[in-house]
Parts: C-alpha cells; sequence; structure tokens
C-alpha cells in the first residue's frame, strides 16, 4: 500500500468534485475511457474522488455528454509541486547542484576507522595507507583494498594480518597483532635454561634438555636449570633447545619513592585558534600559530557515524617552571603511585604468599617498601656458547 502511494504521489493525481447532470452515465463513460479513480465517495449531492492527472484531462471530455461539472479540489503529487516553482531557477538550479554534490560525495571515502590494534599506533597505520593513496576524499573506485592491504601488512612490523573493507563512503582497517611468545618455545637452535632469580625450587617440569636440578634445591640467580647438552645411546652428545616450567620460592623486595620537593611546569592557556576540516581541506578561522598547543578535535556524528567534518581547536600554552613543596598526605600518595607501578612490572605474574608492606616518612621524600615472598617462574633461556 505504501509503495501505491509513492508511485500516485510521483506522478501527480487530482482530487476532483462533480455535481448535477447524470452521474451513472458519467462513470460509465469513464469506465468507457480507462480513466482510473479511486477514493470515490458522495456528499452531499456531489461525487467525490480521486484520479490521476492524465485521467483528469481525459474525464473533461466525459464530463459534458452527461451534464457534469468538474471542479478541482486539489492538487497533489510531485509534478504540481515541481510547476510550482517553475520560475524559481535559483531554488531549482540548487537541488540540482545538490543532487549533483550528494552523488559525487558518495563516491568518495568520508571516514577511515581502524580496528584491532593494541600496540601499534593509529597514526602509524594511517600514514602507511595514506602512502598506499587511502585518504580523506579520494574516489572509492579507485582504491585497490587487497593491494593496499597486502602492502601495508609488509610495512607494518608485528602485525599478522590486515584488511582493508570499503562499506559505503567508509574505509574500515581490521588488523591482528602477533603476540611474542618466550623464545624457547619456538627457536630449534641449542639453549640452556637457568634461574632468573635466586630461590627453592616447589615445581620442576622438563620438557627438553637435561635436568640439573630437584624439585626442593636451592639455586642461585643464574644457576644451571636444564642442561642443553645430552648423551646419546652411542656416549656421543647432541646440543637441543632446552625448555622446562620451573617454579621456585623467591625473596620479593622493592620500593616506591618520592621527593618532597620538585620543579614542575604548570600550564596556562592564553590563546584559542580554530580550524575547520572538511574532508581533507582545512580550512583556518582566524590566525594560526607556530608555539606550543594544546590540540582538541570535536567530529561531527550522525547516527552514530563520524562525519567528514570536524572543528579543531588550537590553545596556545605557556610553561611556567616553579618548585612544588608536597603535604605529607600529597607525599605519602606520589610514593604509592611510584610502588604500585613497580609492582604492576615485576610482581604482576608472581603468586604472593607473604608481604610486609611499610611506608617511610622524612622531611625530604617518602618511601613505599616490600618485603615478602612468591611463588615465581624463574626459567629463562640463554643461547649456548
Amino acid at each position: 500500500m505504501l509503495f501505491i502511494k509513492l508511485m500516485r504521489w510521483l506522478r501527480g493525481y487530482v482530487c476532483f468534485s462533480a455535481s448535477d447532470g447524470f452521474p451513472e452515465r458519467f462513470l460509465n463513460l469513464c469506465n468507457q475511457a480507462g480513466i482510473a479513480m479511486w477514493d470515490v465517495a458522495w456528499r452531499g449531492c456531489n461525487m467525490h474522488g480521486i484520479t490521476d492527472r492524465h485521467g483528469f484531462v481525459a474525464m473533461q471530455q466525459c464530463a459534458p455528454p452527461a451534464g457534469i461539472t468538474l471542479k478541482v479540489r486539489g492538487k497533489r503529487g510531485l509534478p504540481f509541486a515541481v510547476h510550482a516553482y517553475r520560475k524559481r531557477t535559483g531554488l531549482l538550479a540548487g537541488v540540482a547542484v545538490c543532487l549533483i554534490t550528494l552523488a559525487v560525495l558518495s563516491s568518495m571515502i568520508w571516514t577511515i576507522e581502524v580496528q584491532g590494534n593494541e600496540t601499534i599506533a593509529t597514526e602509524e597505520i594511517l600514514q602507511v595507507l595514506h602512502e598506499q593513496g587511502l585518504r580523506l576524499g579520494v574516489r572509492r573506485n579507485s582504491l585497490d583494498p587487497r593491494s593496499m592491504a597486502e602492502t601495508a601488512q609488509q610495512a607494518l612490523p608485528g602485525v599478522g594480518w590486515l584488511t582493508v573493507n570499503l562499506r559505503g563512503s567508509s574505509a574500515v582497517i581490521e588488523l591482528r597483532e602477533e603476540h611474542s611468545v618466550q623464545p624457547w618455545l619456538t627457536t630449534d637452535q641449542p639453549q640452556h635454561i637457568i634461574a632468573a632469580k635466586a630461590g627453592q625450587i616447589r615445581i620442576f617440569e622438563l620438557y627438553q634438555g637435561q635436568a640439573e636440578i630437584m624439585v626442593g634445591d636451592a639455586v642461585y640467580a643464574g644457576a644451571l636449570l636444564a642442561n642443553a647438552r645430552m648423551q646419546n645411546r652411542d656416549e656421543t652428545f647432541r646440543y637441543v633447545a632446552a625448555d622446562a616450567y620451573v617454579v621456585a620460592r623467591t625473596v620479593v623486595t622493592g620500593h616506591g619513592e618520592a621527593p618532597r620537593s620538585r620543579m614542575v611546569h604548570r600550564l596556562a592557556p592564553s590563546r584559542t585558534r580554530y580550524r575547520l576540516q572538511v574532508l581533507n581541506f582545512t580550512i583556518p578561522l582566524g590566525r594560526q600559530t607556530q608555539s606550543a598547543t594544546i590540540d582538541t578535535t570535536f567530529h561531527l556524528e550522525l547516527a552514530g557515524r563520524i562525519m567528514p567534518l570536524a572543528l579543531h581547536r588550537h590553545s596556545e600554552i605557556t610553561a611556567q617552571p616553579q618548585q612544588r613543596i608536597l603535604t605529607d598526605r600529597q607525599l605519602q600518595l606520589s610514593a604509592a603511585a611510584e610502588f604500585f607501578n613497580w609492582a604492576y612490572t615485576h610482581t604482576r605474574a608472581a603468586q604472593m604468599l607473604e608481604q610486609d608492606i611499610t611506608v617511610e616518612l622524612t622531611q625530604d621524600y617518602a618511601r613505599v617498601v616490600l618485603h615478602g615472598a612468591a611463588y615465581e617462574n624463574i626459567g629463562f633461556a640463554v643461547a649456548v656458547e
């Protein structure tokens, strides 16, 4: 039904009323002439209905023989709307230019999106593909996604898989990064397994090589755990890539320290400049500056999609150095932050068994100290010299 209404609106239709004469004869003449009518109804002594614009012209020939007086109650549809603005050439020209502009812009790339990158910067990926021709405003038909993806994958180290998908006016770059594993799991070169730090062995699983220690042994840092040198049945020797899983109870010590007095730089914004970006074109709004700036970009979004229209704000900044003295509370929080950074780096792969954390506060610094014990994987691969 909606499609029928749309077709009638595109072709145009006329609402009419018929009075006087012989309505039955009028309807028979219209039927013989093949005139289409719908929504025909009687209202008082008059007959009302709707027909298309060509049918109304033919209906005027059927009305006089039946003594019918026709009146137009309304004209609807695209042909009548265009006819009403036939003398407004500027408006028609604007509509034509708008349609042509939309047709041209629909064949261009409006947005570029990168998905799946974790350690590789988005700017680096976009720069590599920019050299291959992928940029805002480029025509979609001029791009070869498969060739671009192969070239970009070779140019970006650490990328295991990359593809470029063109979806309408958007280019979506999807990739997967390669994740490194322990070298003794992937290499065939001869290597020993040694202790990364001192401790008492609690778990020892040998996968390849000659065992040099047992569960319960105490080892020092650098001690040989699994030997790459193995004896054959004929009493000759060969070297293999030793592989083992070694967990030991170790002593964990560390600290985080922060000084009470430190030099800081206070940023003071002084002036703001704006730039308007449309596709790949930039329009400066005011005089630009080369001094240090804080850049903020506001993108236009429509239905969750980023449009190729953005406003860039550049705030000029001045850095004023000053000496800052921390309060006791600020000093303790600063030392705690340094300690948490150290703990995340050195103990995130360990199972803590015991821990004793103390805070030292003096006039010059604050220090958070950890003394404890943990289970850690101390196996470390070194090449055979």
